[in-house]
């Protein structure tokens, strides 16, 4: 009997279904199936932290968040190419009646080098980084020149110089396919690539060479004083290697704030990370990190090749996780993210122009900051800025106005100065004109110091 393909396709959609329900939702969505005690049972603090708002009072010790210690690093993967080595020349002096005489071909010249040179004008790699699915960036030497007749050999090619920021770590990256080179087999195997470090660009040693150009030919010149049926050395390819540039940050500028206050749509707004974002508080769960770059969004601004083969002198920003009252005594989580702001060298004090109380919310945020450790935050320089001012136009003009300044003449007097700017990091509404002042204050203060 010939079988029933309709019942087979049926029930192979049914143990599908059956599947699906059973362990692909479970394990995606336990974090909501589970209660939080569970959660934190089987591992996962954070998300008990996240799911049982009771939780959020209980103290935290040194002790435990010294696991929650972050490290910023901005990673970029490039692909460079040496010069190949010149073509030698085969050229020979000419004899009498148009035979061949003593040969006269010179060599091919030497290819480029491929150089890493520190710049300290630059303080990211974020020029370097691509999306995902796109292309990596090239950066390629000249190749040598060829040989010419009577003994001219070939000029060699010019190296190829990337400029990155003092620090940069480069490693070569090598497919974890090629089985010919043995690795410690402790390794992270979650990155498709096993690297291979090469050096690290400092002000002690601010030059790198990552690929060296191949040599050139010899040219027919090479065999005078060779015996009779000497053969000549072809020119050689230039190295090329897939490097991937790695660099730890310290955030020019912490993102500080009450949960929900809109830091990570802020941060998304301003820089090409991609923070969770939701309508709930504690979303973020860990620090996200960002960087802005004059003009990156600007249109009809073309980059010359020196600046393609450079990092970017950008500002770095770190989205901390929301802060709550007892912060600086280790509630919650943020007693691990005040560390990441003592690094920083200004605060952006984000305030949710939608709550019921956000001058009261501003000196709570501020205490905490100001409680921390020695005290040393609290004298950082902040920049207020109140954010989700769209949604007050759904009240009109008037009482737009009126509630921009009532609001911030009480700010101001809590603040104690005047920099304070009003933002929509979801309509993007006055974003532009924020990170060209930041930008400008960052420099100042880098200045100082």
């Amino acid at each position: 009997p010939k079988p029933n393909i309709q019942l087979i396709m049926s029930k192979v959609q049914v143990v599908r279904w059956v599947t699906l329900f059973f362990l692909v939702i479970p394990e995606k969505c336990h974090s909501f199936l589970i209660p939080a005690t569970t959660a934190s049972k089987l591992g996962n603090p954070l998300k008990a932290i996240v799911n049982d708002s009771e939780e959020l009072s209980v103290p935290v010790s040194p002790q435990q968040t010294s696991e929650n210690e972050y490290s910023f690093f901005d990673e970029a993967s490039i692909y460079v190419r040496a010069g190949s080595g010149g073509q030698g020349a085969s050229t020979f002096k000419k004899a009498k009646k148009g035979q061949d005489g003593i040969p006269d071909g010179g060599n091919g010249g030497v290819g480029g080098n491929v150089v890493f040179h520190v710049d300290p004008s630059l303080n990211t790699l974020a020029s370097f980084s691509r999306k995902k699915g796109e292309r990596l960036q090239s950066f390629r030497a000249e190749g040598g020149r060829d040989g010419g007749r009577m003994y001219d050999n070939g000029r060699g090619g010019e190296d190829c110089v990337v400029r990155v920021p003092p620090g940069t770590v480069v490693s070569i990256e090598q497919d974890r396919s090629v089985d010919e080179v043995d690795y410690d087999e402790a390794e992270d195997d979650s990155d498709p690539y096993r690297l291979f470090e090469v050096g690290t660009l400092t002000f002690d040693g601010p030059t790198l060479i990552a690929a060296r150009g191949g040599k050139g030919g010899e040219g027919t010149g090479a065999l005078k004083g060779k015996k009779q049926g000497g053969t000549r050395r072809g020119p050689q390819g230039g190295e090329r290697h897939r490097i991937r540039l790695t660099l730890k940050l310290i955030a020019d500028v912490a993102v500080c704030g009450v949960p929900n206050a809109g830091k990570s749509t802020f941060l998304a707004a301003v820089t090409r990370s991609d923070p969770k974002i939701a309508d709930y508080a504690f979303t973020t769960v860990v620090p996200n990190l960002g960087v802005w770059i004059p003009g990156d969004n600007r249109k009809g601004q073309q980059k010359t090749a020196e600046d393609k083969a450079a990092g970017s002198a950008g500002v770095v920003i770190c989205d901390v996780p929301g802060l709550i009252e007892g912060a600086a005594d280790g509630v919650g989580l943020g007693h691990a993210f005040l560390r990441h702001v003592e690094r920083c060298r200004v605060i952006l004090h984000l305030i949710d122009g939608t709550s019921e109380d956000p001058v009261g919310e501003f000196k709570m945020v501020n205490e905490e900051i100001r409680r921390y450790g020695t005290g040393l935050l609290a004298e950082m320089p902040q920049v207020v800025v109140v954010n989700k001012i769209d949604a007050w136009r759904l009240l009109g003009n008037d009482e737009y106005e009126q509630k921009k300044a009532d609001l911030g003449e009480k700010l101001k007097v809590a603040m104690g100065h005047t920099r304070l700017l009003w933002v929509s990091a979801k309509e993007k509404e006055n974003v532009e004109e924020l990170m060209q002042r930041m930008e400008a204050y960052v420099t100042k203060i880098k200045a100082d110091d």
